[in-house]
């Protein structure tokens, strides 16, 4: 029997593995031996014991996390498919033939976005189960938080993305929202609040438009830090809110937000879902990720249209 076949036998090569592979999904010894309910001294021995079996360093200490060697990715790479097909195996011989995909999702794209197509995957795809994490920002690109992570970053070392669509800001009021003569708001919102930033969105808008809408506001403005909470504002009459279209659609649709133009404001930031290149081939991801690519291409729904009266007030400033 050669060497490498005793390797492939030896339950503490397999032990090693494991927590290697633990260590390199999560990115952390700690977050490892949490995950393996044993202590980051036991996960820090088995990882020297890997190394000493191949020879060579796999892992090397990177601040309060870890960073693997170019070895060490090669061998994640390939580790972590046979725990995926081992998983796959084990679940038909017990009868869960079910997937499960975890999908992160950030908190406006999650309630505006997914929720309402999500009976139409679910329909699609009666196989896969969809376990459903939201965050107030773009979450973190690890396994540790999910499969699928939507997000408007940049893909991270190791992970491949498809593009969604792009975000787009329309300027909405409530339905008794006080307006000037000219059909001009007296109060805006802004969701740019940093001091160097301050109503950044609304002055880009202004721009793009030739409308002035901060003129007219006269430096009323309130802060607010999330599109939700500004469209919620908008709602209560208290301005004039830039929030995504996709967020606004339905609320305009049933009459609880009405447009001041059908201008929209590109918002810089693309949509992405982005998984581990390692899962490029898991049928599950693959399932989900082309099932958002399909529905992004739809668009949202029908375009956004002002009332009649609306439009006739405003149409005399494009003149």
């Amino acid at each position: 029997m050669t060497r490498d076949r005793i390797l492939a036998r030896d339950p503490r090569v397999l032990r090693s593995l494991q927590y290697f592979e633990a260590v390199a999904r999560i990115g952390s010894i700690k977050g490892a031996a949490q995950e393996n309910n044993v202590t980051a001294s036991a996960v820090s021995h088995q990882l020297r014991e890997l190394r000493n079996y191949l020879g060579e360093e796999i892992v090397v200490r990177c601040g309060r996390g870890v960073r693997l060697t170019e070895t060490g990715e090669q061998i994640y790479q390939q580790v972590s498919r046979l725990f995926e097909d081992l998983d796959r195996i084990l679940a038909r011989t017990v009868g869960e033939e079910k997937a499960l995909v975890r999908l992160a999702v950030c908190s406006s794209f999650g309630p505006a976005w997914l929720a309402k197509r999500l009976p139409d995957f679910q329909e699609r795809n009666p196989s896969i189960d969809v376990e459903l994490r939201m965050f107030s920002q773009d979450p973190l690109q690890t396994e540790a938080v999910a499969d699928v992570v939507v997000t408007a970053d940049e893909s991270g070392a190791g992970f491949q993305s498809v593009t969604l669509f792009e975000e787009m800001l329309v300027p909405v009021i409530g339905p008794q929202t006080p307006l000037d003569k000219e059909g001009m708001p007296l109060q805006l919102i802004t969701t740019d609040i940093e001091p160097q930033y301050f109503a950044d969105d609304w002055k880009e808008f202004c721009s793009t438009t030739g409308l002035d809408y901060l003129g007219s506001a006269g430096g009323h403005i309130v802060r607010s830090t999330h599109y939700m909470l500004a469209m919620a504002l908008a709602r209560a009459d208290v301005g004039a809110a830039l929030v995504p279209d996709f967020l606004a659609a339905d609320v305009v649709r049933r009459g609880d937000l009405r447009l001041l133009t059908t201008e929209k404001l590109p918002a810089g930031r693309v949509y992405k879902a982005c998984y581990k290149i390692s899962r490029a081939r898991d049928p599950a991801v693959k399932t989900l990720v082309s099932w958002m690519k399909a529905q992004a291409k739809q668009g949202d729904l029908p375009p956004l249209r002002l009332p009649a009266d609306q439009g006739s007030r405003l149409s005399k400033h494009f003149n």
